[in-house]
């Protein structure tokens, strides 16, 4: 009887043994598991690289002075990101490794505390700290859960709304500096524009988020490669060569004026506003043109037909200059 009990008792601590057993590997594999999460999780989050003294020094050489400029036009696009010119700065949508789009950049940036938003107001941008955008603020807009660290904000990259970001106002300069001989173009601001579906689920709303100095994302910009074509997968352009080479597509929606209409206000039907755009358009890229004079002694005209040599032609002499009557000869 002794036996079967020891044997009984044996049997039981075999099994609680490799129940044990059992319960510590399952415990270990959610531990490694959880601990796998927790380091792509990390990974993911990884904050920016801070600037070093050489980016800084490098961006402050890129700032374009306009102070001195004799004539300057301000212009306001608008880019759709799903035009494809425009698709290098909305992919990938989701970061791969170090590269990530645009927004995702910004978004990134603001929840670092290393890049300050401003109140999105048309045609009178003021980027003072008056105007300065609460972060806090968008993320309760755009009902993106956080936790607040400090000052700076955690968020899941997942939450991120790239994806709903289709399109950018952009505000640029056209300028010519007498002093130096220059006409350029300077970027002077972005404003990511939001998609989403209205109460009615009938059309997607327009929500622009706010305004982006473009001096203070340019040093970050200039440091993210982007692929430009789906040809050429060479990663050769950064977001700062896209703006400042005006690799992009982006559609006039106001010039600055007086009365601070945009151009569909001023333009209602469809076919005066295009025409009014590309009158536009067609002003900046020729405006450098008028600047110069032309020495008229060297300058030829294309296409100028030549003019035929006259020749010279003998006259014909009448039949009375030429012909003797039979009297005539007989004298």
């Amino acid at each position: 009887m002794k036996k079967y009990i020891r044997l009984i008792l044996l049997f039981m601590l075999i099994v609680v043994a490799a129940q044990t057993h059992a319960q510590q590997n399952e415990a270990s594999l959610r531990e490694r598991l959880a601990r796998k999460q927790q380091d792509q999780q990390n990974q993911q989050n990884q904050s920016l690289p801070n600037l070093t003294l050489r980016a800084q020094k490098k961006n402050r050489s890129l700032t374009q002075d306009i102070s001195s400029a004799t004539w300057t036009r301000e212009i306001y696009r608008f880019l759709d990101m799903t035009k494809g010119k425009n698709a290098a700065l909305y992919y990938p949508i989701q970061p791969v490794g170090d590269k990530m789009n645009l927004y995702t950049l910004i978004f990134k940036l603001m929840s670092e505390g290393n890049l300050t938003g401003y109140k999105f107001l048309d045609g009178r941008e003021d980027f003072t700290d008056n105007n300065k955008e609460d972060f806090k603020d968008v993320l309760e807009k755009l009902e993106i859960p956080y936790e607040k660290q400090g000052n700076t904000f955690k968020i899941n990259e997942y939450d991120i709304p790239s994806n709903e970001v289709l399109g950018y106002y952009v505000k640029e300069v056209w300028y010519f500096d007498q002093r130096q001989s220059v006409v350029d173009i300077k970027t002077i601001a972005l404003c990511p524009v939001v998609f989403r579906q209205d109460d009615f689920g009938i059309g997607a709303e327009r929500l622009p988020q706010f305004w982006i100095p473009y001096e203070s994302i340019r040093p970050y910009a200039a440091r993210m490669p982007i692929m430009t074509s789906d040809k050429n997968n060479v990663m050769d352009k950064t977001i700062d060569d896209f703006f400042r080479l005006h690799l992009f597509e982006g559609e006039i929606y106001k010039t600055t004026n007086l009365e601070n209409k945009l151009l569909s206000e001023k333009y209602p039907s469809p076919d005066a506003l295009k025409a009014a755009q590309e009158n536009i358009e067609k002003e900046l890229r020729t405006f450098d043109k008028g600047l110069w004079v032309t020495n008229d002694s060297v300058y030829v005209k294309p296409n100028e037909p030549k003019k035929k040599a006259k020749t010279k032609t003998s006259k014909k002499t009448s039949s009375k200059s030429t012909s003797f009557s039979a009297r005539d000869r007989r004298m």
